[in-house]
């Protein structure tokens, strides 16, 4: 299950990197249930089969089989039903509370499971371990410590509902041993499951920055050409879904290729960089602000209708006007400006192309008639050539 949403801030996308890690382990837990209750019903069967005493009977063991795979329904059914607005919502701590819940559904059933086939004596006693294990990895070391705990006190009640107070020191002895192995169990699976999830996170965090970097623009660090026609897809189809607006900006430097004349490519490179991190400062953190090719750049705004990309637009462009750029003296205005084209959807049009052409025929105006303009889309462009 991804989380389909490509303008997630740096925070929100861990969050949910880690929500489809639980999500998953959640998953796991329902596999692992299905085999419990085949696995006991097999096991019971054959062993019973091949003893003389019979440890549980087929009234009880459907009881317990019927409790295991009611509970694994349920639990499908709200995985299924909750995962896409919890993941709208980035509600980590949701899904590790129903993680929490099925290892405490499957630790009374398990419990139930002894209690009802012999017992301190059961044959599956030792499956206690393996809840302990399965705990330390799937839930918080503080959860997993307070399953084995709660393990502990639940064949105590076992041992003694079953033997009352008159039993032998060698069952004395057996119980102690029993529980000193779950806490040995307890503690070496947390020591493995710490490293382990130590090295998960190393690999997220890994995985996270492979991701940025490959969405970046290596010399001004907004986002790339592919990253941003992904996002403006994405853009459209949301604004369609939910009636929202949005706009796009384009625009380039003037005369950047005089810039680049007068003051070698190497001071170009460094302009241009110091346009992005303007951008970012003049943007929201919502913004998509990406470079688009050469000394172009393109902008979504989010629920933003072409006054507000206006606005915002022609705000920028001041901003740059005032900026200090090293050989911006030696531009045609006297310093480095920009000149700016705007298009909205859905007023302009309905797809992620119309939207971007009907910026660029914006820009085409805005340089044709005098550049350092800010302009927005106009079907009165149509009969200029671009």
């Amino acid at each position: 299950m991804r989380l389909q949403n490509n303008d997630l801030s740096e925070r929100d996308a861990t969050i949910a990197l880690a929500i489809e890690n639980i999500v998953e382990k959640n998953f796991w837990l329902t596999k692992i249930r299905w085999v419990f209750s085949l696995f006991i019903l097999i096991f019971f069967t054959t062993y019973n089969s091949l003893q003389d005493k019979v440890y549980i009977d087929s009234y009880r063991l459907f009881l317990v089989i019927f409790l295991s795979v009611l509970g694994n329904i349920i639990f499908i059914f709200a995985l299924k039903k909750e995962p896409k607005k919890l993941l709208e919502k980035l509600d980590y701590n949701k899904f590790s509370f129903i993680a929490s819940l099925q290892l405490d559904f499957d630790l009374v059933v398990l419990a139930l499971l002894v209690y009802l086939s012999a017992g301190f004596e059961s044959p599956v006693i030792v499956l206690f371990i393996f809840h302990v294990i399965i705990s330390t990895f799937l839930v918080e070391h503080q959860k997993a410590f307070k399953n084995t705990l709660t393990s502990i006190v639940l064949l105590l009640l076992i041992f003694f509902k079953n033997e009352g107070f008159g039993f032998s020191s060698e069952k004395l002895a057996s119980m102690i041993a029993f529980n000193t192995i779950l806490f040995f169990s307890y503690f070496v699976s947390a020591y493995v499951s710490k490293n382990f999830k130590k090295n998960e996170a190393i690999l997220q965090e890994l995985l996270k920055k492979t991701k940025r970097l490959s969405i970046t623009d290596g010399l001004t660090g907004l986002y790339n050409q592919t990253h941003f026609f992904s996002v403006l897809k994405s853009e459209v189809e949301t604004s369609k879904r939910y009636n929202l607006v949005f706009s796009v900006i384009i625009f380039d430097v003037d005369h950047f290729k005089n810039y680049n004349d007068n003051n070698g490519h190497i001071l170009g490179s460094k302009a241009l960089a110091k346009v992005g991190t303007v951008m970012k400062k003049a943007f929201r953190a919502s913004d998509i602000l990406a470079k688009y090719g050469g000394d172009e750049f393109v902008i979504i705004l989010s629920k933003t209708d072409k006054i507000g990309a206006f606005l915002a637009a022609d705000r920028l462009r001041e901003t740059i006007e005032k900026e200090d750029f090293v050989g911006g003296e030696k531009q045609p205005f006297g310093k480095i400006t920009i000149s700016l084209g705007i298009a909205s959807y859905p007023s302009h049009g309905l797809t992620d192309e119309e939207i971007l052409s009907k910026a660029d025929k914006a820009l085409y105006f805005a340089k044709e008639t005098g550049r350092n303009k800010t302009i927005i889309y106009s079907k009165s462009f149509e009969s200029i050539e671009s």
